[in-house]
């Protein structure tokens, strides 16, 4: 189960939770937003929240909001990725996986394992070594299961 302390900083709430929403139970916003009130703190001061007028309109399944809060199998570090990659692709081969991240110090990070490598990540660095270097699969350092908040 996820913590509170555990949400990133800024972490959008959902109170439409509360009421009539059949996705209540498995919606990280709703969950997060039940774990605040639930836990009497009085930090952080303030949230960031979906208007209810707006959350009560498109609760369900359509709800473009809707956060799983199922456990997901994030990588950790990449520091053998491309040991099986043959010397001469190397260069070009870093260069797409690095594409494969918002920045080039979230793949560094990334890379040493201080950033988990979320499993839409791992599919898209997958593709690049299918593309160019068919055969050979990614490594990564570890395998950890967590929230994708």
């Amino acid at each position: 189960m996820p913590q509170y302390q555990d949400l990133p900083h800024n972490y959008l709430h959902c109170l439409a939770g509360n009421e009539a929403c059949p996705r209540k139970d498995t919606c990280l916003r709703a969950i997060a937003a039940r774990m605040l009130e639930e836990s009497g703190a009085a930090s952080p001061v303030g949230i960031q929240i979906i208007n209810p007028n707006v959350a009560r309109k498109v609760a369900g399944e359509e709800c473009p909001y809707y956060r799983d809060s199922t456990p997901v199998k994030f990588a950790r570090g990449m520091s053998r990725l491309f040991d099986d990659v043959p010397a001469g692709k190397v260069d070009t081969l870093r260069s797409k996986v690095i594409g494969c991240f918002s920045s080039r110090s979230i793949y560094f990070f990334s890379r040493k394992g201080e950033r988990l490598i979320t499993p839409e990540e791992q599919q898209a660095i997958a593709r690049v070594f299918q593309k160019y270097v068919p055969g050979v699969e990614p490594k990564y350092d570890a395998y950890v299961t967590d929230t994708l908040w």
